[in-house]
């Protein structure tokens, strides 16, 4: 450990009563960050610490009193004043954030002497970097810290260590710090090493079989004082770091195709390191006249793609030549690799200018300098017009290179035009709505070609979709709704793909029309709110096409209703629901079970009596099939209907039970019972008599085997009719002999 000097006590007393207050406040604190500005170095001093230190060294009945320096002290208290000391000393030291390796920021109260230690052969290494160090002083408790970083060296995050070797693993310079204990005080020594790598380099493939290597100026080249390339055997050629870049180019002989490169550095001392990266390099004997633009496509935003055909070791300049007028200037930008690559020249727009671009090459090691041929960006321009779209675009101004041009629509080429003076086509094969998208591709000699930007457009019109003429209203027998469906799209206006109906409906014959539904690419609507039980509804339709454009609605259709106007008839609607005349109705007659049995021809007739076809069945299922002029083939359906007769009752209101045969029994007459029950009371309330049967089993006006007394009596007829439906008759009638 550190040894300090004994006289530090004696200005104890001094230091006590300002640093106290200092330490109080320390004590009272969460925590404490302080920022030495040279150093950069964070402290973090903990209120759990402090209070570990009070209860360690002082009793809670001395702390703070006015003896805890005085001359009673003993035992421990000796030894708390002489860690208190310390203690103080390194909380001040802590807050000034000193650099021990700097003498100058050394506490000027203590006598701290000089240490030393040598570093084993160089003090820059290649990573990992393995140190060991040697002391040059006598001295007891040596111990080192291999990154210093400032603050006090016995305090975290400081942590000395006896070991004389350590291995540095990231790159970086690093401060090693030595305290040793000599002659009764403390002693400190600092040296610092650098762990390097293999410095970075690129190297580029010229024409000629020539190579540059460029050194990068970066963290991996900040340790060294120079470099050595080796170009493969026995080639090392120096580079110094006098100058930057650090640039060095070698020419291979003709026999080389294959060279394998490499660079090390020169640490200070002279001591030549052998960290290395190696790179492999395909070795170029071409030249610039390989090089040349492909392809030149104009963009959406006017900015422009130039494929460049490339060769290694060459550099190819892009230049441009804005309005086509001979005069090129560079861009800024170039390709040097062996491939094609795609350029992209900004900040100009094709769409409105004119721009013409080739090649300026030159040698990465500046061998030859040539220009390629030109080739110029194509622009497109596409309007729609009424049922078609008109393509424009500039002649391209270089006639000699020139072969063709080729419109594609939607990815589909044209015939070839190769009039070079020929700028519009006109694609009339458009159908209003849909979107169709043009380029155009100009075909230069060489297979090289100018493509413009791709151009979409919807094709418009300006038609409107003719009256619908042929509709159809009908009911849905299973879904109980109506239907209206169109059976023919409009003679003109018409958009097959793409297209909208539109029905309009009125309710309760009124002519109030509202739109009730919009169908996509359908002729046919289903209305979901209409009730064709309850009344007949009438539509209107309206066909819109591709482009918006809407016809006017149509005649109106109806639904035919069919229902009861009195209770011994079936009657229905008279609108058409065709937009022709009705031929004739017909009458579809079904038994109880929904099955056919009968279909009857009504002609134009509106109104239909059961009677005349089965006077004897109670009820009825009806449907009404509409049937329009000529030969259609058209059919329009009305709602089921159940037309259901009441039983008939006839009960007399007198009697003579005399035996002559006639109306000697009470009893009920009807049609469409299936039971009846009878019960007859005296005037009293009493019951006389019952039946089971009114109808055959009346009353034959006897009492217990003996006539009844002539006079009025109460009856009571309970029925049930052939449907299930039951009701009950209460009347007088009177018995005469």
């Amino acid at each position: 450990m550190m040894i300090f000097p004994a006289r530090m006590s004696s200005i104890a007393d001094s230091m006590v009563s300002s640093l106290m207050e200092l330490v109080l406040l320390l004590l009272s604190m969460y925590q404490i960050k302080i920022v030495c500005e040279k150093q950069r170095f964070m402290f973090t001093i903990l209120r759990s610490a402090c209070n570990s230190f009070r209860s360690k060294f002082v009793s809670k009945t001395t702390f703070c009193k006015d003896t805890f320096f005085g001359e009673k002290e003993i035992g421990n208290h000796k030894s708390m004043k002489s860690s208190l000391v310390l203690f103080f000393f390194l909380v001040s030291l802590a807050v000034l954030g000193q650099d021990w390796c700097d003498p100058a920021q050394r506490p000027k109260d203590q006598v701290i002497g000089q240490g030393g230690f040598t570093v084993q052969g160089s003090t820059t290494g290649c990573l990992l970097y393995d140190v060991k160090v040697e002391a040059s002083v006598a001295g007891s408790s040596i111990q080192y810290i291999y990154d210093y970083k400032g603050g006090d060296p016995t305090k975290a995050p400081n942590a000395p260590i006896p070991s004389t070797s350590h291995r540095y693993t990231k790159l970086g310079k690093y401060t090693i710090l030595q305290l040793v204990s000599t002659g009764g005080t403390g002693a400190i020594a600092c040296r610092v090493v650098e762990a390097v790598t293999a410095p970075n380099y690129k190297v580029q493939v010229c024409s000629g079989r020539k190579v540059v290597v460029t050194i990068a100026d970066d963290s991996t080249t900040k340790g060294y004082e120079s470099f050595m390339v080796n170009f493969g055997g026995s080639v090392f050629i120096p580079v110094s770091k006098a100058n930057s870049p650090y640039v060095i180019s070698y020419a291979y002989p003709a026999t080389s195709n294959v060279a394998t490169i490499s660079v090390t550095g020169i640490a200070p001392g002279n001591i030549p390191l052998t960290c290395k990266k190696d790179t492999i390099v395909t070795l170029n004997s071409a030249n610039a006249t390989g090089v040349s633009i492909r392809k030149v496509t104009t963009r959406p935003d006017g900015t422009v793609d130039v494929l460049v055909k490339g060769s290694a070791g060459i550099k190819a300049d892009i230049q441009i030549d804005e309005g086509a007028t001979g005069t090129f200037k560079n861009t800024g930008q170039s390709a040097t690799t062996n491939d094609t690559t795609t350029v992209t020249i900004r900040a100009i727009n094709a769409a409105q200018s004119a721009y013409c671009f080739r090649l300026s090459t030159s040698d990465v090691c500046d061998n030859t300098t040539t220009t390629s041929s030109v080739v110029c960006a194509t622009s497109l321009d596409v309007v729609a017009q009424n049922q078609q779209n008109v393509l424009t675009w500039k002649e391209y101004p270089h006639a000699a290179s020139f072969q063709n041009y080729r419109v594609n629509l939607n990815g589909t080429p044209s015939p070839v035009v190769t009039n070079r003076t020929t700028t519009t086509q006109t694609d009339r094969n458009v159908t209003c709505g849909n979107q169709y998208c043009y380029q155009i591709t100009v075909t230069l000699a060489g297979g090289v070609e100018s493509v413009s930007q791709l151009r979409c457009v919807q094709a418009i019109s300006s038609d409107v979709p003719s009256k619908i003429t042929n509709v159809v209203a009908s009911v849905l027998e299973e879904e109980q709704k109506v239907e209206v469906r169109i059976t023919n799209p409009p003679a003109s206006g018409a958009s097959p793909s793409r297209f909208k109906t539109i029905f309009l409906r009125a309710d309760n014959g009124s002519n109030n029309y509202q739109e009730v539904g919009v169908v996509n690419n359908q002729l046919t609507f289903i209305d979901p709110t209409a009730n064709p039980n309850a009344q007949s509804y009438c539509y209107k339709v309206q066909y819109e096409n591709s482009c918006g454009n809407r016809s006017e609605p149509s005649d109106p259709v109806c639904s035919i209703h069919l229902y009861s106007k009195t209770s011994s008839t079936v009657d229905w609607t008279v609108d058409s629901p065709f937009l022709f005349p009705i031929g004739y109705y017909a009458l579809e007659i079904l038994n109880e079970q929904g099955v056919l049995v009968d279909q009857v021809r009504l002609g134009g007739n509106s109104s239909f009596n059961p009677d005349t076809y089965n006077p004897d069945q109670q009820q009825f299922r009806y449907r009404i099939l509409a049937y329009p002029q000529g030969s259609s083939g058209l059919i329009s359906y009305s709602n089921p209907y159940v037309f259901v007769r009441n039983a008939l009752v006839f009960i007399p209101d007198a009697f003579s039970p005399n035996q002559d045969t006639v109306n000697d029994f009470f009893a009920m007459q009807g049609q469409f019972v299936n039971t009846s029950r009878l019960i007859v009371y005296n005037r009293w309330g009493e019951v006389l008599f019952e039946s089971d049967d009114a109808i055959k089993k009346g009353w034959d006006g006897r009492l217990n085997g003996q006539p009844a007394p002539e006079g009025s009596y109460v009856y009571r007829i309970e029925v049930s009719d052939l449907l299930g439906k039951n009701f009950v008759k209460i009347g007088t009638f009177l018995l005469a002999r």
